[in-house]
């Protein structure tokens, strides 16, 4: 009891289609922070964030493909990469590293309560799976009208 972990699970692909007034979430196929769960019998608690993708500027990649590819070779050879953005400076608000004043609203869901299994039966592992995915939906569901009015495009989970 009083203890927490957060796992980012979308990681450096979700970084790099992380565009303004969209929000992709990269998690399809990602499965093992549910296993990794129920193996320590840790309940699932959705978090969803509005207006992280308009906190910072990157590179896109209809505007920018080389960048784009470049990005794409060192993750696929690194296991990582490292999205180019920019926002604001402390003295000047066109360029810099911080990010710029916008709204950010972090909504906590219901937990997904999980029985703990010392090896995850993967019918389980996707049942839990499922319900995460549509706990995140039903939170973008109620709060997209709110936090969300000027998106360009509804949520969209990716493998």
């Amino acid at each position: 009891m009083g203890r927490a972990i957060t796992i980012v699970v979308g990681g450096a692909r979700e970084s790099l289609d992380a565009d303004p007034k969209q929000l992709k979430l990269v998690l399809k196929r990602r499965k093992g922070f549910v296993k990794l769960a129920i193996r320590n019998g840790a309940d699932l608690v959705p978090v969803l964030g509005f207006g992280e993708n308009e906190l910072y500027d990157q590179f896109q990649a209809a505007t920018h493909p080389r960048i784009h590819k470049f990005q794409l070779l060192v993750k696929q050879y690194l296991g990582f990469t490292v999205p180019l953005f920019h926002a604001r400076g402390v003295f000047n608000y066109d360029v810099g590293l911080l990010p710029y004043r916008r709204p950010l609203n972090v909504l906590v869901g219901r937990p997904i309560y999980v029985e703990q299994q010392a090896k995850p039966d993967n019918s389980y592992v996707d049942e839990m799976h499922t319900k995460y995915m549509e706990e995140l939906q039903r939170m973008w569901d109620d709060w997209k009208d709110v936090f969300a009015k000027d998106r360009t495009a509804e949520m969209e989970i990716i493998e």
